[in-house]
């Protein structure tokens, strides 16, 4: 019987991975096609910018030529719009710059009610919010699983189990601190465990933080302590609100799962969200 469990139990995780690999796919896709459209339409600006450049005499822009111009991008960019609108996409393209412009479709209504606590935060901001918020996450479970470590340069999500076994062996000798290896492993996994509870997936969730990071960035500068932003960027409604009407909407449920996660390590922390070394 035991037998029958365990075997029932490494098929449904393979499944799962299998579900997983084939999400990760989708993303990559994705990435691709929008890399390829991006160069495609920074092309066709490029040439439209030329002709009405060469056409205009003494550097002035013919008014009926230039109309026309701006017309057809109006036209291209509504018909990029419909085209992205009715499309059912699993993730979002590596480029945020021109995607969120033709495919992220936000309601009147959610523009007009975010605007009132986002209207002084420049969209470059926002985009770095996106990845600030995944990068914060990261830190959190890095220095969660190598607390007696300071310095955690070359370490990632995705070579977590690597530095582990690292960590543990003596650099010069070779010799393993079993000891030391078990517990962090424990730590690691008991981590991932109260993380699985609110959706967090080992497989799939590395991989789509440290692809935020690298679309979006994250924020150049801290700010000040005690002023009206640094309370926006630690209000996790602010960054709730700020993923619905910014990010891409292929990327916001996992996003807003990621700031959940978020939410629940800095709580038990009883530290705020984002934090600066």
């Amino acid at each position: 019987m035991d037998l029958e469990q365990t075997v029932g139990a490494l098929l449904s995780a393979n499944e799962q991975l299998k579900q997983e690999n084939d999400q990760l796919r989708s993303m990559l896709s994705v990435v691709k096609e929008n890399i390829d459209l991006r160069a495609r339409m920074q092309n066709l600006s490029n040439d439209t910018l030329e002709e009405v450049t060469v056409c205009a005499p003494s550097g002035r822009k013919p008014s009926s030529l230039w109309q026309t111009t701006i017309d057809e991008r109006h036209f291209r960019k509504d018909l990029q719009q419909t085209k992205f609108k009715h499309e059912h996409r699993t993730s979002s393209p590596a480029d945020f710059s021109s995607f969120i412009q033709s495919s992220v479709h936000i309601d009147r209504s959610e523009k007009e009610e975010s605007h009132s606590c986002q209207a002084d935060v420049p969209l470059e901001v926002k985009h770095r919010l996106l990845g600030e918020i995944a990068y914060q996450l990261d830190g959190r479970i890095l220095s969660h699983v190598f607390q007696g470590h300071k310095r955690l340069y070359g370490f990632t999500l995705l070579n977590i189990p690597d530095k582990i076994i690292e960590v543990s062996t003596h650099p010069l000798t070779g010799q393993v601190d079993e000891g030391y290896r078990l517990h962090l492993q424990h730590r690691y996994a008991d981590l991932m465990e109260r993380l699985k509870e609110f959706g967090y997936k080992t497989a799939l969730h590395p991989p789509f933080t440290e692809f935020i990071v690298n679309t979006y960035g994250i924020l150049k500068d801290r700010p000040a302590e005690n002023s009206p932003q640094a309370i926006d960027y630690n209000n996790p409604d602010f960054l709730r609100n700020l993923i619905i009407t910014t990010a891409p909407r292929k990327l916001q449920k996992d996003l807003l799962l990621v700031l959940t996660c978020l939410s629940k390590v800095a709580k038990q922390d009883r530290k705020p969200l984002l934090l600066w070394k």
